[in-house]
């Protein structure tokens, strides 16, 4: 007759538990990184068009006459916030009332994700809206924009709006 060995029984459930943690673990590091891969490329992406503005922006600053106009296409994804250029990050980057055109930061541009955070850059160039001393706001979406050169009271800047 044989006799029953109920030692694995008893060892059974740590064993479950210990497979269940670690495939729990290793599932969680996966999803992780997937998710920092998808953000990177939305960043990479974002990141792409704005240097299709700003390029273009500093070749004309450098390089053109005042009165040059120039048209771009840019796509912005709806992983952006907003895009501004002529500005500095103020005390509430949500409220575009809030931010204001400064003469001294006209060269600075930033964008938000919707995650918040914060990524500042600047230009060789300055920057103003439709009307000098504004800022431009850009939110996600396709636009045609206009870059055109002017120079107000001895400055030069790149105007920026939509067509």
């Amino acid at each position: 007759m044989k006799k029953f060995d109920d030692r694995a029984l008893i060892g059974m459930p740590i064993y479950l538990l210990i497979a269940i943690a670690t495939s729990s673990i290793i599932i969680a590091i996966f999803s992780s990184s997937i998710i920092n891969i998808v953000q990177s490329a939305e960043l990479d992406s974002i990141k792409k068009e704005i240097e299709k503005i700003v390029s273009e922006a500093e070749n004309m600053f450098e390089y053109a006459d005042s009165g040059t106009l120039l048209t771009i296409n840019v796509n912005l994804p709806s992983s952006l916030n907003k895009l501004v250029f002529g500005s500095i990050p103020q005390k509430n980057i949500f409220d575009d009332k809030g931010i204001i055109f400064d003469e001294n930061t006209s060269n600075n541009y930033f964008f938000v994700m919707d995650d918040a955070t914060v990524n500042v850059y600047s230009s060789n160039a300055r920057f103003t809206g439709k009307n000098i001393g504004q800022i431009v706001v850009l939110k996600p979406g396709c636009y045609n924009l206009v870059l055109e050169l002017v120079k107000n009271q001895g400055k030069t800047y790149v105007k920026i709006y939509q067509k």
